[in-house]
């Protein structure tokens, strides 16, 4: 008998912090009130099914009475490239949700090893703020490696 484990996205998924760049954007707070932006990526190295995408408000409560701040979450086959990529998912920020409350949706999307997933934010209208992480929950999805052709034996 087995049973499903889950857990946090660093079980599953790793920062993709390239050389050249020197900033981990994506593990940094985003601020959905600045200008909509990318915030960089993580790359799955242990196959899994994402079950759960979610931000939690930290720094500033999230506001503005027009257009509200969204978080795109997109799976992407190959990390840093557009080229075949699918939305993993996508949360609206309600207006006045408090500092300490998350906002989460439940999805059921499978990464291999290898693929990655950005998150990014668009702006809100009419003054928006707010502050905070975003964040995923993964299970386990049992993978072997004569299934996974990105899987490649070291020499």
């Amino acid at each position: 008998m087995s049973y499903d484990r889950n857990g946090s996205a660093g079980k599953y998924l790793i920062p993709n912090i390239p050389l050249a760049d020197g900033t981990a954007g994506v593990m940094e707070e985003m601020d959905v009130g600045a200008a909509s932006a990318d915030h960089g990526e993580y790359i799955c190295v242990f196959p899994c099914i994402v079950k759960r995408i979610g931000f939690v408000v930290v720094g500033e409560a999230i506001g503005g009475s027009g257009t509200a701040p969204t978080v795109v979450f997109t799976k992407r086959p190959t990390p840093l490239s557009a080229t075949g990529e699918s939305a993993l998912g996508t949360l609206t920020l309600p207006d006045t949700t408090a500092i300490g409350k998350v906002v989460y949706k439940d999805v059921n999307i499978a990464l291999a090893v290898g693929d990655s997933v950005e998150i990014a934010h668009t702006v809100g209208v009419t003054g928006p703020t707010g502050k905070g992480f975003p964040f995923l929950e993964c299970a386990d999805d049992p993978e072997y490696v004569g299934n996974n052709s990105d899987l490649i034996a070291s020499a």
